[in-house]
C-alpha cells in the first residue's frame, strides 16, 4: 500500500509540473502570438511600401502602403496569388533578375527608380497608372527558407519632376541651339560656364575649347578688355547694358546689338552674367542704303522743284522765257542765274524775258542778283526783257535806288513776248526805253 500511494503522489507531482509547464507554454504561445500580431501591424502600418516574398516568387506578405502605391483593393487579392516570375512588369523592369541575386548570394540590392505600370501588371482595380519605384531587396532566412523582403520607396513624384526638370531643360536647350543669335553666360570671374552653337560659329571655337576659359584666351585682347568692361559694368549696376558694337570677322567687319544682363539666384544674388549677340549687319546696310535713297529721292525732288520754280521756256528762235512765282531769295536768284547762263547757251538764245508777274516783293538783295544777272547775261551777247513789275516793287526799286541800267523793262508778259518777237527787236528803239537810276517811267 506504501509502495501504491508513493507512485499516486509522484504522479500527481509530475502531473503538476506538465501543467505548470503547459500554462507557461500556452503564456509563451500567447505572448508569441501577441508579439506576431505586434510585428504583424507594424509590418502592415509601416510608412513605406514592403512586400515579403517566398523563395519561389510568391508573395508572401504585402503591407497597406504597398497596396495603396499599387492601387491593390485588399491583401487577399495578391497574397499567395501573386508571383514575380509571372509578371511581365516585374520581369521586363528587372524585378525578377534583381530577386535572383539576393536569392543566390544573399545580398542586399538596391534597384534604380524603375517605371512599373499597375494596370499592364493585371491589377484589375488599378488606374491606368505608372508607378515609379526604387526598391531595395534584402534576403530574410525564415523557418529554412531564404525569404526576401522587398521595400518599394515610391519616387513617382521625384520622377515626374525630374522628368519636368530634364524637360525643361531640353526645350531651353533646344531655344538656346537654335537661336539665330550668339548667346553665352560667364560666372562672376569672367569664364565661360555656356555657349550656343551659334557663339561657336561667331568666334570660330568649339564650346570644348571655350568653357571654362575667360575672353583673353578665346578672343584678341583689344575685344577682350572690351567684353570685360562692359560685363563689369552690368556687375556694378545689376542691369540690364543693351549696346550696338562692330566686331572685325574673317576680314569683315560685322555689326551687332548685344545685350548684357545679371542672372540671380532664387535669393537674389548675382552669380552669372549672360550675353546675347544678335546681328544687324544687313538690316543696318540696308537702313543705310534706304538712308542714301532717300536722300537722292530728296536731291531729285528738290531738283525738281527747283526746275519748276525756275522754269526757261523758249518761245522763239533766240527768244526764252523764265516766269517767276512767289518769293525770291538768295539762294533762287543764284538758281535762277546758273539756269539763265546755261539756257542761253543751251538754245543759242539773244534774248531773255524775265516775268516777275507772280513776285510779290524784291527787296536790295534780290534786285542787286537781277542787276548781276543782267551783266552775265550781256556778258554772253543777250539782253534781258524784264516783265511784269507790280507798282509796289516799282516803288520799292525807286526808293531803294536800285541800278537796273541795261535791262529792258515791259509792263507785262504779253507786251514783252510782243516786243521780242517783234521785227528789229533786237535794237533799243524809242518803243523800249531803259530804266536807268533817275527813274524814267514804265512803258508798255
Amino acid at each position: 500500500m506504501t509502495g501504491g500511494r508513493m507512485d499516486i503522489e509522484g504522479m500527481q507531482a509530475e502531473l503538476e509540473r506538465l501543467r505548470r509547464e503547459i500554462k507557461a507554454l500556452e503564456q509563451r504561445a500567447q505572448a508569441a502570438e501577441a508579439q506576431a500580431a505586434l510585428y504583424q501591424g507594424v509590418f502592415e502600418h509601416l510608412p513605406v511600401p514592403s512586400a515579403l516574398y517566398r523563395p519561389d516568387g510568391v508573395l508572401a506578405d504585402i503591407n497597406l502602403r504597398n497596396r495603396e502605391m499599387l492601387a491593390v483593393p485588399s491583401k487577399e487579392a495578391m497574397v499567395g496569388k501573386h508571383n514575380m516570375y509571372e509578371d511581365p512588369v516585374a520581369v521586363a523592369g528587372g524585378y525578377t533578375a534583381h530577386f535572383d541575386r539576393v536569392i543566390r548570394s544573399g545580398e542586399c540590392v538596391i534597384m534604380a527608380p524603375t517605371p512599373y505600370n499597375t494596370a499592364d501588371a493585371g491589377l484589375e482595380r488599378a488606374a491606368d497608372r505608372t508607378v515609379w519605384t526604387e526598391t531595395r531587396m534584402s534576403p530574410a532566412d525564415l523557418g529554412g527558407a531564404r525569404y526576401v523582403i522587398g521595400i518599394n520607396l515610391d519616387v513617382t513624384d521625384r520622377m515626374r519632376a525630374e522628368k519636368a526638370y530634364q524637360d525643361g531643360a531640353a526645350f531651353v536647350t533646344a531655344i538656346l541651339e537654335h537661336a539665330p543669335s550668339a548667346v553665352y553666360v560667364k560666372d562672376l570671374d569672367g569664364c565661360y560656364t555656356l555657349v550656343n552653337r551659334h557663339f561657336e560659329r561667331l568666334i570660330g571655337l568649339s564650346r570644348e575649347a571655350v568653357l571654362g576659359r575667360a575672353d583673353r584666351d578665346v578672343v584678341p585682347s583689344e575685344l577682350a578688355e572690351r567684353f570685360a568692361q562692359s560685363e563689369r559694368q552690368v556687375i556694378a549696376t545689376e542691369a540690364p547694358l543693351v549696346m550696338e558694337e562692330q566686331l572685325l570677322l574673317e576680314g569683315r567687319t560685322h555689326c551687332f546689338v548685344t545685350t548684357r544682363f545679371p542672372l540671380l539666384d532664387s535669393r537674389g544674388r548675382l552669380y552669372a552674367v549672360c550675353g546675347i549677340f544678335v546681328e544687324v549687319t544687313e538690316s543696318r546696310a540696308a537702313e543705310a542704303e534706304a538712308q542714301r535713297l532717300q536722300r537722292e529721292i530728296i536731291r531729285l525732288q528738290a531738283a525738281r522743284l527747283r526746275a519748276l520754280s525756275t522754269p526757261l521756256l523758249p518761245i522763239a528762235r533766240g527768244v526764252v522765257v523764265m516766269p517767276l512765282i512767289g518769293n525770291i531769295d538768295a539762294p533762287r536768284a543764284q538758281q535762277v542765274l546758273e539756269i539763265l547762263l546755261e539756257g542761253i547757251v543751251a538754245h543759242q538764245a539773244s534774248m531773255v524775258i524775265l516775268d516777275v508777274t507772280g513776285v510779290p516783293t524784291i527787296d536790295t538783295q534780290v534786285a542787286s542778283a537781277l542787276v548781276r544777272t543782267a551783266r552775265a547775261v550781256n556778258l554772253l551777247g543777250a539782253q534781258v526783257l524784264l516783265t511784269g513789275i507790280q507798282p509796289a516793287i516799282a516803288r520799292t526799286l525807286v526808293e531803294l535806288g536800285v541800278d537796273l541800267g541795261g535791262i529792258l523793262v515791259r509792263s507785262t508778259l504779253h507786251a514783252g513776248i510782243a516786243y521780242a518777237l517783234a521785227p528789229g527787236s533786237g535794237r533799243v528803239s524809242g518803243q523800249a526805253r531803259e530804266l536807268s537810276s533817275g527813274g524814267a517811267p514804265f512803258t508798255g
